[in-house]
């Protein structure tokens, strides 16, 4: 039995997963997740003087370094260790058995990390500036 209106490849021709292929695009989409959550990490920071970072990384750069360079060093040290572990889909379909990966595998768990990550950040982004209200 077969479904038709089921792909057979979720990595290219338009499948689910087909934006996997354009790593650019997902690199964009958590740069900009994160950019929003840096964004708005110093202008809340900035503006009131009744909150403080949670993150310790972040508390500790920002203390280091300054408040504007701090945040971007994590920008830095956050979607590059996002595109680490995206990328590492790849490390584990050539390492595991083929029967444990499937062929789109790496593509796929590329398009989840990236897009995951990006909103994730995103939302932290907007949660930070409902402190403002």
């Amino acid at each position: 039995m077969s479904n038709s209106s089921v792909p057979g490849s979720y990595a290219v021709d338009g499948g689910r997963f087909g934006v996997g292929a354009n790593r650019y695009a997902l690199f964009v989409v958590v740069f900009v997740g994160k950019a929003l959550d840096a964004i708005s990490t110093v202008t809340v920071l900035s503006l009131r003087e009744n909150v403080y970072e949670s993150m310790w990384l972040t508390r500790t750069l920002m203390a280091e370094f300054g408040m504007v360079t701090g945040v971007l060093i994590t920008v830095v040290l956050a979607v590059g260790g996002v595109v680490l572990l995206a990328e590492s889909g790849e490390l584990v379909a050539r390492l595991a058995p083929d029967a444990w990966a499937p062929d789109d595998y790496p593509a796929a768990f590329r398009v989840v990390t990236y897009c995951s990550a990006g909103l994730w950040y995103a939302f932290l982004g907007v949660h930070n500036f409902m402190f403002l209200f």
